[in-house]
């Protein structure tokens, strides 16, 4: 099977860079608002175009002159971006023309080694085409005009993103073959699959300077191969490892320490952090390890939540634990741990020892039980015999002297286990129904481990809505049978 294409979308802010996301990927993922910089995170969904499977990331605006720090994270993240795509849909503002904000970015993609194609967005007929002429002087290619808002022009694109890329066949999540549960989880789960081929698990051990992330791996391969050191920092670039335990792969990947914002100084530093953080958006399960001579502090939930913004399988390490030598010292320790992260309940913790290996055995079994939590795939018809008790046993509040419907729901994806549940008017239902649906599926069907995507969407027939990129993919392959 061909690697699944990893298509970037860069620019200047305000270009309809998060429409065109959206376009692409089918539905509403990314936030569209008429101001600079909504978009600050890089944002990842797959597309189906032509029955051909892509995946799409959306970007923050590069402000190539700007000093202020939120504005260079942001380009330091498209710079990611830009550097692992195969890809770069450069997108401009059809209506503005060339600007020197267009100008600096162009140069800048020139000089990355990444194919280009420059998208002239907001041209909403093809009577404006002539508008597109002039942003060939970026030295690129081709240059494609279209609307994202009104979905006009997307022919073009698809085909040439078709002709450049080698893309697998998309699959329909709900025609995925998986891996039936056993007898005794059904029992426990009330059915479902595990669709997981049982192959390489991807690890991104993460967590503070001078936690005992490098001891850690060295303890679990059996060899000193990474350097571990009382100093902090000791480990810079992300560092790959692989080890067969119990006839599966485990690919270990150490990272720098991350510390807070205001305690990274120098350069060399930054990429450091950075390059951890695109570890872990890479694996698939991230090992949080927490020093246990230390109080579980706020920036260890926040390495946390990074793991779980991105979707990752998470175990938490308490390393060092032979340090431990009174009940007191234990005592405040998981009463740090219990303030900082009641967040993760749903998380397995562990107490080891990287020096003397207490307890590190236990972590492979943990990490296979996280991957195949992630890739837990609830059957709709279950979904909704399981969904119509939880609504019977609490209905949604009423708002504006109405009670939401919720109509159905389905689980599209697996990795994060990711539902979405219809309704007419999903602004409606308010989070603590939200925190209740997830609560309950996570007591009825367990997910231990893994984050639980719910989405509420809105159920609603509209003639003149503009179809979306997959609804004129479809079209068009139909047009041509």
């Amino acid at each position: 099977m061909s690697k699944v294409p990893l298509i970037a979308l860069v620019g200047r802010p305000n270009v309809g860079k998060s429409t065109l996301f959206n376009r692409l990927v089918g539905y509403r993922a990314s936030i569209v608002y008429d101001t600079p910089g909504v978009t600050r995170d890089r944002i990842f969904d797959d597309a189906n175009i032509d029955d051909k499977h892509f995946r799409v990331v959306d970007t923050g605006g590069i402000e190539v002159n700007s000093e202020d720090p939120l504005l260079n994270q942001m380009r330091l993240q498209t710079q990611l971006a830009v550097e692992e795509a195969d890809l770069i849909i450069f997108v401009v503002d059809g209506r503005d023309g060339v600007t020197e904000a267009d100008k600096m970015v162009a140069s800048l993609l020139r000089k990355a080694d990444t194919p280009t194609i420059c998208v002239a967005n907001k041209i909403d007929s093809p009577l404006d085409n002539d508008r597109a002429l002039e942003f060939y002087e970026f030295g690129f290619e081709t240059v494609i005009p279209l609307s994202a808002e009104h979905a006009w022009g997307f022919d073009v694109l698809y085909e040439d993103l078709i002709e450049r890329l080698e893309a697998p066949e998309w699959v329909d999540p709900d025609n995925r073959v998986g891996i039936e549960l056993a007898p005794e989880d059904e029992e426990i789960t009330g059915g479902g699959r595990i669709e997981w081929d049982g192959g390489r698990i991807k690890i991104a051990v993460v967590g503070r300077p001078n936690a005992g992330k490098s001891s850690l791996i060295n303890k679990l391969i059996g060899s000193d191969r990474l350097l571990a050191s009382d100093i902090a920092g000791t480990t810079r670039d992300s560092v790959d490892i692989e080890v067969e335990e119990g006839g599966r792969i485990f690919q270990f990947v150490d990272t720098a320490g991350i510390r807070r914002k205001r305690s990274v100084a120098d350069q060399l530093e930054k990429f450091a952090v950075y390059s951890a953080i695109r570890s872990m958006e890479s694996a698939d399960v991230t090992i949080l390890v927490l020093d246990a001579s230390l109080r579980v502090s706020e920036q260890d939930a926040k390495i946390a939540s990074l793991a779980l913004e991105r979707g990752k399988g998470l175990v938490v390490v308490a390393n060092k634990w032979d340090l431990m030598s009174s009940d007191e010292e234990r005592d405040e320790f998981h009463t740090s741990l219990e303030k900082r992260l009641s967040f993760l309940k749903n998380a397995p913790k562990l107490q080891l020892s990287a020096l003397t290996g207490r307890s590190v055995h236990r972590l492979f079994p943990m990490l296979v039980s996280v991957q195949q939590e992630r890739h837990r795939r609830i059957g709709t018809a279950e979904l909704n015999r399981f969904f119509k008790a939880v609504i019977e046993a609490k209905e949604p509040a009423m708002k504006n002297g109405r009670r939401p419907k919720i109509l159905y729901g389905s689980q599209p994806m697996i990795c994060p286990p990711t539902f979405v549940f219809m309704t007419k008017r999903p602004e409606d239902i308010e989070e603590s129904y939200r925190r209740y649906v997830e609560n309950s599926l996570r007591d009825r069907y367990g997910f231990a481990g893994t984050p639980v995507w719910v989405k509420w969407r809105e159920s609603k027939q509209n003639l003149h809505k503009a179809p979306t990129g997959v609804q004129m993919a479809q079209a068009k392959k139909r047009s041509r049978s």
